[in-house]
Formats: structure tokens, C-alpha cells, sequence
């Protein structure tokens, strides 16, 4: 039995979502409706990995060595989520994170 031929092609983006217009219309219209809903940020410096032996022996004044050099960037995480990246600052005696790369 021969094996019937395939037509293969690119797809083109009006094929895949002819609903993506309206969809962002939609959410233009609506976007005023969340700008004050609150979200949580976080910056990741790095992190460690101990065993619980070397976790119960940490003393005040302990130094832990993180898994990231100072020249890699920082991670901004929304929700939990990567957002963006960004490079370790100082502002008036305070840390802060100068946004360098949005989109991960």
C-alpha cells in the first residue's frame, strides 16, 4: 500500500492566531483596571547549598559563599517568575538593582 504524500509548508502567523488582534485589544482596554493591583518583586543574589549538619552549625558573624560571582547579574523575579536581570548598586546607603535586561 503507498503511503499517501504530505503537503508541508510554513505556517504564516494569520494561520496560527487570527484571534491574537483582538485578544491584545482587549487587554489594552483593560489594562488600566489592574496598574494597582499589588505584585511581590524579589532580587536573587545567589543562594547556597548546605546539608543540614553545616545549616545547624551556622553561628552569628557565619559567611556563606553563594553560587554567583559579583559580575553575574542579578535576578528579578515577579511571583517567582524570572523578569528580569539587573547589576547590584548602592543609592544612598541602601542596595538597589539597576534593570539591565527585561525578558530573561
Amino acid at each position: 500500500m503507498e503511503t499517501p504524500k504530505t503537503s508541508v509548508h510554513p505556517a504564516r502567523l494569520e494561520e496560527v492566531s487570527p484571534l491574537a488582534e483582538p485578544v491584545r485589544n482587549l487587554l489594552d482596554a483593560n489594562l488600566d483596571k489592574i496598574h494597582g493591583v499589588k505584585v511581590r518583586l524579589t532580587m536573587s543574589v545567589g543562594g547556597a547549598q548546605l546539608s543540614i549538619g553545616e545549616l545547624l552549625a551556622l553561628k552569628d558573624g557565619a559567611t556563606l559563599k553563594l553560587d554567583k560571582t559579583t559580575a553575574e547579574p542579578i535576578d528579578i523575579l515577579l511571583e517567582g517568575k524570572l523578569l528580569a536581570r539587573g547589576e547590584l548598586m548602592v543609592a544612598d546607603e541602601n542596595f538597589a538593582v539597576r534593570i539591565t535586561e527585561i525578558g530573561g
